[in-house]
């Protein structure tokens, strides 16, 4: 797959799951995928960015791309390894701006390595679609749709090259704000919701729990955070969502859910599975 948006078919044997950013926080994701009973012949893992910095495993990057069950796109973290690292990008300013950012280990991985990483990251696609079971499909992007219509931005990265576009999917927060807005209890926010997917899940935003608002699922946690965790969510638009600290053995469970504009009140829940969806409450 050479697109800037990959698309997978559903999973008829096994269960899917999404990870929030991981930053170099493989052996939390281990433990966690162990508490799920994460079946690697079967079983499928996608990622939404920023798998390496500000954790002591962000070398193991390469390896988890490898792995037949794991797909990952490219968050900002990514990118800034790119932009530091190519010769046709490569720059001071974009050296220094990942090395405050967490890229330091870099220096200390070998070249042989270095190569490999490279060459994992730039394989990596902006965006992943992935067909649901029941019908519909899961849309994966690592910061933010431009505009409100997911198709409209899959076929701008997939056909040209639009700073804009490639921005928002890489760095923006607009749509971030706005979740964290409703939050506090502002209901007169631009739109959240995405016209086209079941659900879309996010991460970038550091989020203090996970948060489930219109169709979108916002699952950065902040696991370098003193406070912070790393996140696994079912692939589905009612599945439910595990988180767990470096300090903790045991997850937490459960998303935090803000109401629409339009309802008074916490946001109705599907009622498939309304019961595996817990409230936050902190």
């Amino acid at each position: 797959m050479n697109s800037a948006v990959h698309t997978w078919g559903p999973n008829q044997i096994g269960r899917d799951f999404v990870v929030g950013d991981i930053h170099g926080h493989f052996y939390v994701l281990e433990r966690l995928l162990e508490h799920l009973g994460f079946d690697t012949r079967a079983d499928r893992l996608f990622s939404v960015g920023d798998l390496i910095d500000r954790g002591r495993d962000s070398h193991r990057a390469a390896e988890f791309i490898d792995k037949p069950w794991f797909h990952a796109i490219r968050g900002n973290h990514e990118q800034m390894m790119c932009d530091a690292s190519l010769p046709y990008t490569r720059a001071h300013d974009a050296q220094e701006l990942w090395r405050i950012n967490g890229g330091d280990w870099f220096e200390r991985v070998g070249a042989g390595d270095q190569s490999w990483l490279l060459d994992a990251v730039l394989s990596l696609p902006l965006a992943i679609e992935v067909d649901l079971l029941e019908g519909g499909y899961a849309a994966i992007v690592h910061a933010n749709v431009y505009g409100d219509d997911w198709r409209s931005m899959q076929e701008a990265l997939d056909e040209t090259y639009d700073e804009n576009i490639h921005h928002a999917a890489l760095w923006s927060r607009e749509r971030a704000h706005s979740v964290q807005d409703r939050l506090k209890g502002d209901r007169q926010v631009d739109r959240i919701e995405v016209a086209g997917p079941s659900v879309v899940f996010f991460g970038h935003t550091p989020m203090a729990v996970p948060l489930a608002c219109d169709n979108t699922r916002w699952i950065d946690t902040g696991v370098f955070m003193p406070r912070g965790h790393l996140t696994v969510a079912e692939l589905a638009v009612d599945g439910h969502v595990w988180s767990l600290s470096v300090r903790r053995d045991k997850p937490y469970s459960g998303w935090r859910v803000l109401a629409s504009a339009s309802d008074d009140g916490v946001a109705r829940l599907p009622t498939s599975r309304r019961s595996r969806w817990a409230l936050w409450r902190r």
